[in-house]
């Protein structure tokens, strides 16, 4: 192995649960892969691996639903993009708002925006909790069970993937880089 990937898969067989809870308390679908990937590697636990997901997407969800509930449209008049979107939906969380609840984990793009949407409206904690852990343990188990499967799909294909710490280097890089254009591009 080159020098260092130790080091990596070492830091990740110790702290990879805390950082798929990190990762997965915002948009983390490409961390719950990777984590999966990880999973199949024999470097994270598989069980813990989907519970730390699933604990981070609740959590995420939970805070972004009580930040509607407490700031309401102030929150949303800061992004007014967003207002705009909030103005066609609020009539469809009246009609399907558990449907709402429950799937906006899984449309890339909608899991920190329609929580707050939901607590805005008025829509019932209790009810949302509920809601969102149901959907948060099914987008884990879904997520980190892919991520497995591609890990075993690429090991056929390529061996075992001895540069792992290298790999994940560059995605995450790639990862940040993504998000500083997207977020610089938001901001002009």
């Amino acid at each position: 192995m080159p020098p260092g990937t130790d080091n990596w898969i070492q830091f990740l067989s110790e702290y990879g649960e805390v950082l798929v809870f990190f990762g997965a308390l915002f948009e983390g679908e490409t961390i719950i892969v990777l984590a999966g990937v990880l999973s199949h590697q024999s470097v994270l636990p598989f069980a813990w691996t989907i519970c730390a997901a699933a604990t981070g997407a609740f959590t995420g969800d939970q805070l972004s639903f009580h930040i509607g509930r407490q700031y309401g449209s102030s929150v949303l008049t800061r992004f007014p993009r967003v207002a705009q979107q909030a103005q066609s939906v609020r009539p469809r969380i009246r009609e399907r708002g558990d449907w709402i609840a429950f799937g906006c984990r899984f449309i890339y793009g909608t899991r920190i925006v329609t929580p707050i949407l939901l607590g805005a409206s008025g829509y019932s904690p209790q009810r949302f909790a509920l809601i969102n852990l149901v959907s948060a343990a099914l987008w884990a188990l879904a997520g980190v069970t892919a991520g497995y499967l591609v890990g075993t799909g690429a090991e056929k294909l390529l061996g075992r993937i001895e540069h792992l710490g290298q790999m994940l280097l560059v995605v995450l890089t790639a990862m940040l880089g993504w998000w500083w254009f997207r977020h610089h591009k938001l901001h002009q």
